[in-house]
């Protein structure tokens, strides 16, 4: 509640006080002014309230539209790296610090190498996406995957999760959804636009020589697991599908994260009460010229091939993507229990699995790619 009325007392004061300050003025210079303060007093209470209601959620969103992105820190990523000897070369926001600090000194043949690694891939609306490839240790690759990250983050994020299937046989392919990493912009649409990506992703891999028949899977995390649900409709002969974190229903996602609150943390005091959390996700649609309620996961994932290997990752400790509402999305897959596999680990939190217990995920990413449809 805090948040909408210190942005709205912000606009109105941005009036309020020239006005006080001319009023001070003319008074000094002409004496009395009748009704002047009175009619400056009730502008602002009706200003407060148009600011309240509708400046406020439309600015934020119109940010939510336009504004979003990678996160500072993290702009800085430009691609996997690997060792003489092949091994990925993990980075992370802190390397990313100390590069930009001269801290650290990467080898120039290294980075090359890193940045050969992209591709450009033309998306829906004008939008140029980039994405890396992440080689097999040998070729052929068992499997192709698309790998998708999350809200505010880049490829960066999904480096661990690809060495552990690079470990297994795969060609990865680390995707960057629209406003995110080196890709173009367009207006955010949580994941329903961002699906065209993800479908002129693997359409782009499956037109690489020798990959037309090489099985291709979906790997989402969070935000990435929207993208990734809401383009499997579109993508003939999935080979599998892992969801790490997933959002069942982008408004119901929107809701929890608008209400965000833990204790301790700075950002809990941008936490919003309703009505605010539904006029910011109304703004939202508005600008992005798009429909909260087409961006179902949990309504697409129950209409999938009953044949098709599904892997869901969860954490015990994830509030936005909470334990019971990621089990309400397994329990709507089609498949038999013998293909698809649900891990929700007590101790995680939000997309952060793969750091808590590496070798647990590896395991479970074996299941998952022994079983892919061929």
């Amino acid at each position: 509640m805090i948040f909408p009325l210190v942005a709205a007392l912000l606009f109105t004061l941005a009036t309020l006080l020239p006005l006080l300050l001319l009023g001070g003025v003319l008074r000094w210079l002409r004496g009395p002014l009748g009704g002047f303060w009175r009619r400056v007093l009730w502008l602002h209470l009706a200003a407060f309230a148009l600011h309240l209601f509708v400046t406020f959620p439309g600015l934020l969103g119109l940010w939510g539209s336009r504004g979003l992105g990678t996160r500072g820190d993290e702009r800085a990523y430009a691609g996997p790296r690997l060792s003489a000897a092949g091994e990925l070369l993990f980075q992370d926001r802190d390397t990313l610090r100390a590069e930009r600090d001269g801290k650290v000194v990467v080898d120039p043949a290294i980075a090359a190498a890193a940045a050969a690694r992209a591709r450009t891939i033309p998306s829906s609306g004008g939008v140029t996406l980039r994405a890396f490839r992440l080689e097999a240790r040998h070729e052929p690759p068992v499997a192709v995957v698309v790998m998708v990250h999350g809200l505010f983050r880049s490829a960066l994020e999904l480096e661990r999760p690809a060495a552990m299937l690079r470990d297994l046989g795969c060609e990865c392919w680390l995707l960057e959804l629209r406003n995110h990493g080196g890709s173009s912009r367009a207006p955010f649409s949580g994941g329903l636009h961002e699906s065209d990506d993800v479908v002129a992703a693997v359409q782009f891999v499956r037109a690489q020589a020798d990959r037309a028949q090489v099985p291709v899977g979906l790997f989402g995390v969070s935000l990435g697991t929207i993208a990734v649900a809401l383009a499997t409709p579109r993508i003939e002969r999935i080979a599998g599908l892992v969801l790490d974190s997933p959002m069942e229903d982008l408004g119901a996602a929107a809701d929890r994260m608008l209400q965000f609150h833990r204790p301790d943390d700075r950002r809990s005091w941008f936490a919003m009460v309703q009505p605010w959390r539904s006029l910011v996700v109304r703004s939202l649609e508005t600008w992005s010229h798009f429909r909260v309620e087409d961006a179902s996961p949990i309504t697409v994932l129950a209409t999938m091939p009953t044949d098709v290997p599904v892997l869901i990752f969860g954490g015990g400790k994830d509030d936005r993507a909470p334990p019971d509402r990621v089990t309400a999305l397994f329990d709507q897959l089609p498949m038999p229990a013998a293909d698809k596999r649900l891990w929700i680990r007590p101790e995680s939190g939000h997309g952060d699995i793969w750091k808590g217990d590496p070798t647990g995920y590896a395991e479970r990413l074996a299941w998952w790619v022994a079983n892919l449809r061929r």
